[in-house]
């Protein structure tokens, strides 16, 4: 005689992972947090911001010759609002992903052109001491 072979009514289902309870994925109608979005909105503002600038400076050179004067006030610009967009892109990006809100995919890419931002930002402000120290 041979051994029984298992039908499908002695199969057993796999066993859940153990590594504790699973978070459910949203549904995919689910919304995004607003402060996900605002992130990712402030994020490619930044972007958007120093594309601008940079195109807006041949146009500035052109026009005024090479003034000190216009590009600095032009860099000013650029760096107050890059500073100040990237800053609230991280922060936003930051307090989504912290509380875990939905939309983290948005509230990462936001968070990291943010940082980007800033670190620009930051290098900017380190360039101008060094022109003044050498």
């Amino acid at each position: 005689m041979s051994a029984p072979q298992p039908g499908p009514e002695t199969w057993s289902s796999p066993a859940p992972p153990a590594d504790g309870p699973t978070v459910p994925a949203p549904a995919p109608g689910a919304r995004r947090s607003p402060l996900a979005v605002a992130s990712f909105v402030t994020g490619v503002a930044t972007v958007v911001v120093g594309a601008v600038v940079t195109l807006a400076f041949p146009f500035v050179l052109s026009s005024s010759g090479y003034s000190p004067t216009s590009v600095g006030v032009l860099q000013l610009v650029n760096g107050i609002l890059a500073g100040l967009l990237g800053l609230v892109a991280v922060i936003t990006g930051a307090v989504a992903l912290v509380r875990r809100l939905p939309g983290t995919a948005f509230a990462a890419a936001g968070t990291a052109l943010g940082a980007a931002a800033l670190l620009g930002f930051v290098l900017s402000l380190v360039q101008g001491a060094l022109y003044q120290v050498l």
